[in-house]
């Protein structure tokens, strides 16, 4: 009979569901727990309050802020940091083999002095040194990562994507978003790109308003704004800020489509969200959103107001011509992302290493 592997997970950002790495955490870890185990014994870093909530088959390790002044003297066969940014780490002398997740390195992307970005450079490179295994979320990231980076050549590496967490939600109609409207969500970051939309509102349709979802600093906010007044579109836009999950489920039910115009992206999560509500996405063709939009998407290859303009046009006109049809397109892109699929994966990544 094999000998059970011990694997520990640090999920210890499920301690702030409202972030990324909560919501990858969360549904990585439900979804790792309802699969058969075989051979593997898994420890789930996480808050207290997550004991007992992802079944008897997993064990716990409660995580506590000043473990990141520690390392762990435990040994395990496998340590999986599901971010390469987790201060946690195993002691040096134990022989745990590492695997880091490796959501993107978006700071690589643009043209910044050296000076500004050497202590992440080298941060990232220190924990591929100590790798025994990577995953990507997508191919973009490998691609970057191997480009960047010096990958030994002892390190195995895979590509997961992420799962979908509107997986299975049916649209929710309301009676408050009853108009037409573009949709973009992310936080308001240079990298983004929201401002480009702006100018572009001019040249559709002035019953179409655009809807920001993201947290938006005040000076972010009010220079949104200063750029509407100058467009003259002040009146067609609605920065909402951070909204609930039930309510991010309302507007994309609810949107004409999603407009992503970011210049980079590890993966590109609201892509994913909207299509599984069979609504509209033109995104950006650019780093790991091609990967993600597939054939479902439209895309945009640069930022011309006009010509984002007729882009969205052009979406829409093909979309309203067999709204059943596209929908169903959307919806197939959509269901190739799935936790379930990333759990297993993770599961053979384990076994692998």
């Amino acid at each position: 009979m094999t000998s059970q592997k011990s694997v520990f997970i640090d999920f210890h950002y499920l301690k702030n569901l409202n972030k990324g790495f909560g919501q990858f955490s969360l549904h990585l870890g439900k979804k790792m727990a309802q699969q058969p185990l075989d051979g593997l014994d898994l420890t789930y870093y996480a808050p207290l309050k997550f004991k007992n909530r992802f079944g008897k088959k997993i064990n716990h390790k409660t995580s506590f802020d000043f473990h990141r002044y520690f390392s762990f003297k435990k040994e395990y066969d496998v340590w999986h940091s599901v971010t390469h940014l987790s201060k946690v780490e195993p002691h040096k002398s134990n022989n745990s083999k590492l695997l880091f997740t490796i959501h993107d390195a978006l700071f690589t992307l643009f043209d910044r002095p050296h000076h500004q970005i050497k202590d992440r450079v080298e941060s990232l490179q220190s924990k591929i040194n100590k790798a025994s295994g990577l995953v990507y979320i997508s191919e973009f990231t490998k691609k970057n990562i191997q480009e960047k980076f010096d990958v030994p050549e002892h390190v195995k590496q895979y590509v997961i994507y992420n799962g979908n967490p509107c997986e299975g939600l049916e649209k929710v109609n309301s009676d408050m978003y009853n108009f037409p409207y573009l949709l973009t969500v992310g936080e308001f970051r240079g990298y983004k790109n929201q401002e480009s939309l702006i100018p572009m509102l001019r040249f559709l349709d002035p019953e179409i308003k655009l809807i920001c979802v993201g947290r938006c600093s005040k000076k972010q906010q009010e220079k949104i704004e200063a750029l509407g007044k100058k467009h003259q579109v002040s009146d067609r836009i609605i920065i909402k800020g951070t909204v609930s999950e039930k309510e991010k489920i309302i507007l994309y039910s609810n949107a004409t489509a999603l407009v992503h115009p970011s210049l980079a992206e590890g993966f590109g999560l609201p892509v994913v969200e909207a299509m599984t509500f069979g609504v509209p996405v033109i995104i950006s063709n650019k780093t790991s959103l091609p990967e993600v939009g597939g054939n479902a998407a439209s895309y945009w290859d640069h930022y011309d107001a006009e010509y984002m303009a007729k882009i969205v046009q052009k979406t829409l006109k093909d979309f309203e011509s067999n709204p059943e049809k596209k929908s169903l397109e959307l919806k197939a892109q959509a269901a190739t992302f799935s936790w379930e699929k990333a759990a297993k994966q993770y599961l053979d990544v384990y076994r692998n290493l």
